[in-house]
């Protein structure tokens, strides 16, 4: 897909995707539009929730499909995803490799009959889209999912990892209070957000693009910073700025990790 055929819609805008939407039908149409449901980056830039149901609405008024990127919030979020949170019925969900519990060569892609009809692997005939390669379809990856999916529902993982998420967050800022630091944690489920350096959205205007780009590259230096000094108390994140729980971290890992976190807090300076 050449880049001019994929267009881009800030977050929480609905009127900017309609906009898209209806300029694109004298053009032929769009054939779907992609959205990570709880908003990009895992949530980074958080949406509402009304916002799923609308774009749903807008696709169905257009005749577009609506694809659902879960790679991070399905069976995070809960067993049904973000669209079970949501209440939202999707065309296509792309899932990733958590769904095989970690499993190499594994990843998902699931939806409606109508639209999973048109995927072909090996030599097929007909008008079918070729889906394939080394790492597709694999059986072993397959059984370990299935595996996998019966164990998250068994064992109420989903809840247990939200709960542990509420935890961190709770302890997180009580820590940012506490320190006076400019800091804001939030979270989605099991899906911990932390901003120690502030994410940074902007409308780039030609003339101030050098200095938004030298506060752009400030910033990632601060995050980098942080999650090296996370790292050297034994805390993995991503970035610097965001966790993922699951239901390992009991109440126990969870203090033993805000104590680590403290030991990083108390020596920022003001």
């Amino acid at each position: 897909m050449m880049h001019w055929h994929t267009q881009a819609v800030p977050p929480n805008d609905i009127d900017a995707l309609e906009s898209k939407l209806k300029w694109n039908r004298l053009r032929g149409g769009t054939a779907a539009v992609i959205l990570e449901p709880l908003g990009p980056e895992s949530g980074t830039y958080p949406v509402y929730k009304e916002f799923a149901q609308q774009a749903r609405d807008l696709c169905d008024k257009y005749g577009t499909l609506l694809i659902f990127d879960e790679v991070v919030t399905a069976f995070r979020v809960g067993m049904s995803g973000a669209q079970g949170y949501f209440n939202v019925k999707t065309d296509l969900t792309i899932f990733g490799k958590v769904v095989a519990g970690g499993y190499p060569s594994a990843g998902g892609i699931g939806g409606k009959a109508e639209y999973m009809d048109g995927l072909a692997a090996g030599l097929q005939g007909g008008k079918k889209v070729k889906v394939g390669g080394t790492m597709a379809a694999n059986p072993l990856s397959c059984c370990a999912g299935y595996h996998t999916l019966l164990e998250i529902e068994r064992t109420n993982a989903c809840e247990k990892a939200g709960k542990a998420g509420d935890r961190i967050t709770l302890g997180l800022n009580q820590l940012i209070d506490k320190y006076g630091l400019p800091f804001v944690a939030f979270n989605q489920g099991s899906i911990c957000h932390l901003e120690a350096a502030g994410t940074l959205y902007v409308k780039i205007k030609l003339l101030k693009i050098k200095s938004v780009l030298a506060e752009i590259n400030e910033r990632k230096k601060l995050m980098e910073e942080y999650g090296a000094a996370y790292m050297a108390e034994g805390i993995v994140t991503l970035a610097g700025s965001r966790l993922y729980c699951s239901m390992a971290d009991t109440n126990d890992v969870i203090d033993d990790a805000l104590n680590r976190f403290e030991n990083v807090f108390k020596n920022v300076k003001k």
